[in-house]
């Protein structure tokens, strides 16, 4: 086994097979609440719901399964139709594929409604509009009467191409929700692959963002928007004004295509009051390999307190600014404390903020005047070799503790193999999100021993961990810590005993 710091001495392994065998075995317990869908014919509401006799519906099992913490089991195969879920359980509840991402929900209009339900975990699945002609999103989590949905999770599954609205929305008043693991690509025309809205208490982390309609047979639409994007539409309807307490952490976004927008956009809709408040954007990848103008990587109008922190930019990414746009529109009232903080912004190139078609750099772009108690400090700045350019908003002459340098990130992004499903495999060989995940932080977030990013983060304001959920020590700029190989023998500490226990967790 190799842990963060390389081959593991004997000595460790040695310590770690006496740890493990002091260690009682691990009992092994049936599972006592488990039930089972397949496609019809072999499903049928009818019947009793076990392995041979399944039922045909994931909506159907979720009204007759026990609330005992109980497994719903889902076979391979193609699920028409909508489902939908109104059930509020008092024990977790776990909705799985038996095979991850050959159960295929498929519909001309939503495929999953999560309505007022609660404790419910859905994963392995794929969803999709089943072609042009759909109507609506893809998936939606939302309140029922003045029930709110609370306690989902999607974790490994496979969101992409609507052809008419959002893939995912999470919207009017739901909470406590996690999605985890996932991949999302290919929305509908002036939609995003997640619409974050009036909701509180979101996790969005460890997924992977990128689009590719030829992929799908798909021309481009030309007025696609962001990747994501934390807002309020609707006020005070849903019993609560803006969206509260969303953290979006440890993702990939790569593969730019659709209109001047961002990966991620804060604010959005020009309302009266503050949108997002409390929004911790930190330790993502984002990848400029696309040839498509984006207005700029992140994007706030209409928030406060956002965190962004230990992300690494990196590529071309041509962009009317490459780090940020901040403005207010129409009736939103002032940002309030806006943080940037041990980022990474490398362009390579050393056309740091030109458009597709040329132009004048910029670092940032919008309004200076919208924004109460901005900060960027202690971050690192790279163009490829050129001066680093001013930003309407601030400039990063303003970082006073800022670096100018190489972080010796992986500038050749020309054959990126993207991280699509084929049926069977990604197109990288690899068989699971997490595989995919790890191959494209390892090829364009990782950076070196000589890099001038390695323990220069500001610590106070460092998460703890990285892209890669590996513990940081003396942190580092950006999303990725490096980790050096140990050599010779001493006793372990706490720390790697921890590392030795979570290793299998880091690797593809």
């Amino acid at each position: 086994m190799k842990t963060r710091f390389g081959q593991t001495p004997l000595l460790f392994i040695l310590l770690a097979l006496l740890f493990n065998a002091a260690l009682p075995p691990t009992p092994v317990t049936a599972q006592t609440c488990q039930y089972w869908v397949a496609p019809p014919p072999q499903g049928n509401d009818n019947n009793p719901g076990t392995a041979t006799q399944p039922w045909a519906t994931i909506q159907y099992a979720i009204t007759q399964v026990p609330d005992n913490a109980c497994v719903i089991t889902v076979k391979p195969g193609l699920y028409q139709g909508i489902q939908k879920i109104k059930r509020r359980f008092t024990t977790p509840t776990t909705v799985i594929a038996s095979v991850p991402y050959k159960a295929i929900l498929e519909d001309y209009g939503a495929v999953l409604s999560v309505s007022g339900a609660r404790n419910i975990t859905f994963s392995g699945f794929e969803f999709r509009h089943a072609g042009p002609g759909s109507d609506v999103l893809v998936v939606e989590v939302r309140r029922s009467g003045n029930t709110w949905a609370e306690n989902i999770t999607f974790q490994n599954n496979i969101f992409h191409d609507s052809y008419n609205n959002d893939i995912l929305k999470i919207y009017d008043g739901a909470r406590n929700i996690i999605v985890q693991n996932n991949i999302f690509y290919n929305q509908g025309e002036n939609e995003q692959h997640m619409d974050v809205n009036s909701v509180n208490n979101v996790i969005i982390q460890d997924n992977i963002f990128f689009n590719d309609y030829a992929g799908s047979g798909r021309s481009i639409p030309a007025n696609l928007h962001t990747f994501i994007v934390i807002k309020d539409s609707n006020g005070s309807a849903d019993g609560q004004v803006g969206s509260r307490n969303v953290t979006v952490r440890r993702n990939i976004f790569l593969n730019w295509q659709g209109a001047k927008e961002p990966f991620i956009q804060v604010g959005n809709d020009g309302k009266p009051y503050i949108e997002a408040s409390n929004i911790t954007v930190e330790n993502n990848l984002m990848i400029g390999n696309s040839t498509q103008e984006m207005i700029a990587a992140f994007g706030v109008s209409g928030a406060s307190n956002v965190r962004f922190v230990n992300n690494t930019i990196t590529g071309n990414l041509p962009s009317s600014a490459y780090a940020f746009r901040i403005v207010i529109k129409d009736q939103n009232p002032k940002n309030q404390n806006l943080f940037f903080y041990n980022n990474i912004w490398s362009d390579p190139t050393g056309t740091m903020g030109a458009g597709a078609s040329g132009g004048s750099n910029q670092f940032s772009s919008g309004d200076p005047t919208a924004t109460d108690n901005l900060i960027l400090d202690n971050n690192l700045y790279w163009n490829g070799g050129r001066a680093i350019p001013p930003g309407d908003v601030v400039s990063p002459s303003n970082d006073a503790h800022r670096r100018v340098a190489n972080p010796r990130l992986n500038t050749n992004q020309a054959n990126i193999i993207l991280p699509r499903w084929n049926g069977s495999t990604f197109l990288s060989g690899k068989t699971t999100i997490r595989q995919e995940f790890i191959r494209l932080v390892n090829l364009y977030g990782k950076i070196p021993a000589t890099s001038p990013a390695i323990g220069k983060a500001n610590a106070t304001y460092a998460p703890t961990t990285d892209i890669l959920r590996r513990p940081r020590r003396a942190p580092d700029l950006g999303a990725y810590e490096y980790i050096p190989p140990t050599t010779g023998w001493r006793l372990p500490t706490p720390l790697d005993w921890q590392l030795l226990l979570l290793a299998p967790f880091y690797s593809p």
